[in-house]
Parts: structure tokens; C-alpha cells; sequence
């Protein structure tokens, strides 16, 4: 409770100071005389703005002609949005980087009941459910996905040609090639935090989930076991052995940003990148034009079962002002935003952001797409139906809340020696045991179910 105080008197002395307009209560109405809707998302690079605007702003404005949707790219719009709703403004349809910074606004009455449109638009068959039930609250929606992320290998098809290795399907098949590609001087996995520590925690989850059991960040989440379990502590533990072993990317992990991360890779420097599927929209600036037929992507390989396990993540999701003047016109922009239509055309352009947690997408065609594009759809269309099945493990960066996620980031020090993965899991079991006392945990599928 001291923190949503705390919070509350920061987001208002920040909003006296920044005095934004109230524009969502007060909408505007554009020279052309249409009533203006407004949506902010991160400021992305040119191509990806340019092809939100033409793919999402285009079908709107040209379904009709009484309102106008605008797309607003902040670098801040994670700080500018908790500000503006405080200040009863902000744009009508509302950003978030996962169900977390959502549970909030809905706490704090900020954001919109979803469930009138979800019944009216069939949102809860369509939605994966370990999607659909992260962005409820109480039993109520509040918000909807947008693009998934799925863990995976990424590898160079030319290098495995090369060296006549076979992409891994099981534990020991992946660790021979990390210690081949060592001994070839090349890095096992390319991998890095510089610049973005919240990168961390993709590699650690994957190893964690793959090594410790799909079900082990729910149990934790759930309140069933402690963080400081000895199975959590020994995939921890596992993960510093990886470090120290060098398999990721060596003493240059603190060196590597996301996009060299992925060059690597095309460089034939690294014989695989474990990720979340949210880098292809780096391989696609290092894989270039017909290079792009080289970029593989499977599954990772679990200890404990040989059935595909993929590591599940929300890209960001979108929620419904409160003082929206037009909110049923918000829900039809978020339904075509949970279509495949949507969701094709936008990976045409930006591959691995934009696919969908929507089942429908599953039946889509991908024949014609080509690259990365095609990989991206195909990727999903094979995790679907074992997502579905329950074979998923929960990755922090979306079903974390925010003050536990913070305290996992700093898995690293365990990987430097500062710090024992003991201690490790304690601290993070504190920040996790307040945060469920709160009920700030999103609603969870148990995945062995």
C-alpha cells in the first residue's frame, strides 16, 4: 500500500509539472472536422512507425468517416502514460510494455472494463488463454495483447552446413554444439545486455524454464513454492554455470547489444542466439535480402521432457481510457488489432513483433510470405498447438510484477560471483511474497493442465 501511495504522489507533482492536455475527455475534433482519436506506442524505428500508420491508422480512417485515429510515437511512453491518465488525459487507446503496468491503471480506475466488448467481439475463444486470462483483473478483461514472443534457438543454416551439425532436439545435443563452437573459437551463443539490462532476464528465463521444469515460474508466481525453493536455486544456479562456462558470449556479454548480438550470428561468430522470437526484428537488420533464407529458428530443447516447451511473452498490450469519449470506437481499432489481417501485414514489414496470440492464426496461409516474415508465422503456427497443450513456461518480463522482474534483473551478479544464487533467490522471493500479498500477480493457466 506505501508503494501505490508513494507512486500516486510522484505521478501527480509530475503531472502539475508537465501539465498535459486533457485530451481523451476533452477530445479534439481535426480541421477536417472528425472526431480525433489518439493512441501513443514506444517510438519505434521510421519503417516500423511508417507501416503502424499506413496498416492500422489507413484501415481506420478509411473504414469510415466521422472519426480519425492518430498514432503518436513516444521514447517515454512508458513514463508518459501513467502521467497523463493520472492527469484524467492520455490518448483513448493505452499502451502498456505487459499486464503488469496494467494492473495498476485498473487498481487506480483508469482504464476500462473490457468484458462488454469482449463478449461482442468473441475475444476470449479467439485469444490464446494463457494471454486472454494475463490481461484480466478479478476475472474481468482490462486489456489485450499485442504481439507474442517465443523462446527459441536461432541459428546460421550456412554455419551449421559448415560444421555438419544438426539443429539440437534434446539437452545434450545443444551443449555438444556450445562446446564445438567453443572449441572453434566461435561463441556458443551470442548474447549481451549492453545498453538494456532487462535483457537479462531473456536468456535467464530460458534457462531456468528449460532446465528446471515448465511449471517452475508458476509455482513460484502462484505462491505454491518460494523463490528460494532448491529446484529454482539450482537453475539459477545452472545459468551462472553457462555464463562461467562462457556459452553466453563469453567475457563479452557486458560488450554485445541486441542487434550485434543477432550480426554475430549472421557473421557465422556465434553458432546459435537463445531468445525470445521478439529478435527477429534485429535479424532482419543484419540477415539481408536472400540472407534471410539462412536464419533458422526451433524450439529449445528441455532437461526434462522431450515434447517442444516454449518460454511465452507479451510484447506489449492495449487497454481502453476511462475518460475516453469514444471508447466503442477503441474497441473496434483493438479488434482489427486481434486479426490476422493485422497481424500478417504488419509482420510483413516488421517481422517478429506483430504476430498475434490469436488461434485463428494457426490456419493462415504463409506460403506466399518469404524471410523472416514466413519464419515468424510459421514459428508460431508450430508453438500454437503446444502452447495450447500447456507445454509453456512463463517468462518474467511480462508475468513478473514490476518491483519482483526488477529485483530478477540482477541475476547477473550471481553469474559475476558477487553474489550466491542463494541470496539471489531471497532477494527476489522478498520483492515476490510483498508483490503477491498486493495481488499484483496476473492471473495465471497453470501449464501442466
Amino acid at each position: 500500500m506505501k508503494k501505490r501511495i508513494l507512486v500516486s504522489a510522484v505521478i501527480l507533482l509530475l503531472v502539475a509539472g508537465l501539465g498535459f492536455a486533457n485530451g481523451s475527455k476533452e477530445a479534439a475534433v481535426s480541421d477536417s472536422g472528425k472526431k480525433q482519436l489518439t493512441m501513443w506506442f514506444w517510438g519505434a524505428a521510421t519503417p516500423y512507425q511508417e507501416a503502424m500508420k499506413n496498416i492500422l491508422e489507413g484501415w481506420y480512417n478509411g473504414s469510415q468517416d466521422q472519426y480519425e485515429l492518430t498514432i503518436e510515437f513516444r521514447n517515454t511512453v512508458d513514463k508518459d502514460i501513467p502521467v497523463a491518465l493520472a492527469a484524467k488525459s492520455g490518448p483513448d487507446i493505452v499502451y502498456a510494455s505487459g499486464p503488469s503496468y496494467t494492473s495498476v491503471y485498473v487498481q487506480e480506475g483508469l482504464v476500462k472494463n473490457l468484458d462488454q466488448y469482449a463478449k461482442q467481439y468473441g475475444w476470449q475463444d479467439q485469444v490464446l488463454s494463457v494471454m486472454y486470462d494475463a490481461c484480466t483483473v478479478d476475472g474481468s478483461l482490462y486489456s489485450v495483447p499485442g504481439g507474442v514472443s517465443i523462446g527459441g534457438l536461432y541459428y546460421n543454416k550456412s554455419l551449421f552446413a559448415e560444421k555438419g551439425w544438426e539443429p539440437p532436439t534434446t539437452w545434450d545435443e545443444m551443449i555438444s554444439i556450445f562446446d564445438a563452437a567453443k572449441a572453434d573459437g566461435i561463441y556458443p551463443l551470442s548474447a549481451g545486455n549492453k545498453g538494456w539490462k532487462p535483457c537479462n532476464e531473456h536468456f535467464s528465463s530460458m534457462i531456468i524454464n528449460h532446465f528446471g521444469g515448465r511449471d517452475l515460474f508458476y509455482d513460484a508466481l502462484e505462491g505454491t513454492i518460494p523463490f528460494t525453493d532448491p529446484r529454482i536455486v539450482a537453475a539459477v544456479e545452472e545459468s551462472k554455470d553457462w555464463y562461467q562456462k562462457g556459452y553466453l558470449a563469453g567475457n563479452d556479454y557486458v560488450n554485445l547489444d541486441s542487434q550485434e548480438v543477432m550480426q554475430l550470428l549472421a557473421d557465422k561468430r556465434a553458432a546459435m542466439v537463445m531468445a525470445p522470437s521478439l529478435y527477429t526484428q534485429f535479424a532482419g537488420q543484419s540477415f539481408l535480402g536472400a540472407d534471410a533464407e539462412n536464419v533458422g529458428f526451433i524450439n529449445m530443447p528441455s532437461l526434462d521432457t522431450d515434447e517442444a516447451v516454449y518460454d511465452v511473452s507479451m510484447n506489449c498490450n492495449f487497454s481502453i481510457n476511462a475518460n475516453s469519449k469514444y471508447p466503442d470506437e477503441a474497441a473496434k481499432i483493438l479488434n482489427f488489432m486481434l486479426s490476422n489481417d493485422f497481424s500478417v501485414e504488419m509482420t510483413k514489414v516488421w517481422p517478429g513483433y506483430w504476430v498475434l496470440p490469436i488461434k485463428s492464426l494457426v490456419n493462415y496461409d504463409a506460403s506466399g510470405m518469404t524471410g523472416l516474415s514466413k519464419m515468424s508465422i510459421a514459428s508460431f503456427q508450430e508453438a500454437i498447438g503446444q502452447i495450447d497443450a500447456g507445454y509453456f513456461a512463463y517468462h518474467p518480463s511480462t508475468f513478473f510484477p514490476s518491483a519482483t522482474v526488477t529485483e530478477f534483473r540482477n541475476i547477473d551478479t550471481v553469474w559475476d560471483g558477487v553474489v550466491s544464487s542463494a541470496d539471489f533467490c531471497a532477494a527476489v522471493d522478498k520483492e515476490l511474497q510483498s508483490d503477491i500479498s498486493q495481488g499484483l500477480v496476473c492471473p495465471l493457466v497453470d501449464p501442466t493442465k
